[in-house]
């Protein structure tokens, strides 16, 4: 019995687009070795700007803005990682971080928020959905990239975007 050439053509094209679609998905389930290091605050630009478009009080920017901040990725057990976010006023720490998984966590503001980090591309989202709806919590997503020896953590509020610039430490 002969074999359709077509069918086979069909079902190879079928294999190859399954097989990358996996590696595709599989590629984003780990976080990428650049990533890892402890990487502390050198600049910022427009990040005053910013915190006022979200809406914090003047008080509350100032604390932010003058504040010490380093970040810290490390590896933990299987494809999770550990990550801290250390500050002059209060550190956060997040254990065991599965990409693309939503945990509830401590942010810097104190109340409890729904968290998820995920990659998309070569960049690295964090998502912070505040538990609760009051006080000055608000919903935040940071975009983690590389730009030369920098790590930038960029902001997005109203139209209006702050960055702030890490250095490896």
């Amino acid at each position: 019995p002969s074999v359709d050439p077509r069918l086979t053509m069909r079902l190879l094209l079928s294999s190859l687009v399954l097989l990358s679609l996996g590696l595709a998905i599989s590629a984003n389930t780990v976080l990428p070795e650049k990533f890892y290091g402890k990487f502390t605050l050198d600049h910022s630009e427009n990040f005053d700007e910013y915190l006022e478009a979200k809406g914090y009080s003047w008080f509350t920017r100032k604390l932010v803005t003058l504040a010490t901040f380093e970040k810290v990725f490390t590896k933990g057990a299987g494809n999770t990682f550990d990550y801290e976010n250390l500050t002059t006023k209060k550190n956060v720490a997040y254990k065991g971080v599965t990409l693309g998984k939503e945990f509830t966590g401590e942010g810097l503001d104190s109340n409890e928020h729904k968290v998820t980090f995920y990659m998309k591309g070569d960049k690295l989202f964090e998502k912070h959905v505040p538990v609760k709806a009051d006080g000055e919590a608000k919903e935040e997503e940071y975009e983690y990239y590389f730009d030369g020896e920098f790590l930038v953590v960029r902001m997005e509020a109203n139209k209006v975007v702050g960055k702030r610039f890490y250095k490896r430490v």
